[in-house]
């Protein structure tokens, strides 16, 4: 199964879940974008590695790497696995003094926080992320207005409320929608 490198793209605020933020992951050379909504605390960490800020103390994402390099070990890479009721899971892949590769499970937001200190890849497996993404370039339908629970939409008229969201930049709807797509289409 081929694996497919993702950056980061956005960091903001949650429109709708006070007190979340939306981490959204893209796919190099392409439009494809993976949101993630995560907390406070997993953006703040973000936030400082991005930024390249430098705390008096370290964080603890800075202690565990630190615990890594400490062994003897290298961080390699993080990949995002599967997703299970709506939440990612991923892996921390760690190479060990003997050179075994070892992977840690991990939460998403931790093991981005991690991959961005370490100037590490950040992977998905092409099929998780054909299933997840939204696409920039996805093209606009006839919609018909209706007003309702996004469950009784049909998949022509959720594809095109998603392009309007993207046109939007409303990431985090985008991905709930993204989801009720992804359930429509494995039924």
């Amino acid at each position: 199964m081929k694996n497919i490198e993702l950056n980061i793209s956005a960091l903001n605020a949650s429109t709708t879940s006070a007190g979340n933020f939306v981490l959204v992951l893209q796919e190099i050379n392409s439009t494809k974008r993976l949101p993630i909504i995560i907390g406070l605390q997993e953006a703040q960490s973000i936030a400082v590695a991005l930024e390249q800020m430098q705390p008096v103390r370290p964080l603890t994402h800075d202690l565990f790497l630190n615990t890594i390099i400490l062994l003897n070990a290298s961080l390699e890479h993080v990949k995002i696995c599967s997703i299970k009721d709506g939440t990612y899971i991923s892996v921390i892949v760690v190479r060990d003094s003997n050179q075994h590769l070892i992977e840690i499970d991990s939460r998403t937001s931790d093991a981005v926080a991690l991959a961005i200190r370490q100037k590490c890849g950040i992977y998905i497996s092409e099929d998780l992320l054909t299933k997840m993404a939204v696409d920039e370039l996805v093209p606009g339908k006839i919609f018909s207005g209706k007003r309702g629970q996004l469950e009784q939409y049909n998949l022509e008229e959720l594809y095109d409320i998603l392009a309007r969201l993207l046109e939007k930049e409303d990431y985090e709807s985008a991905s709930t929608v993204r989801d009720i797509i992804y359930k429509k289409e494995q039924h």
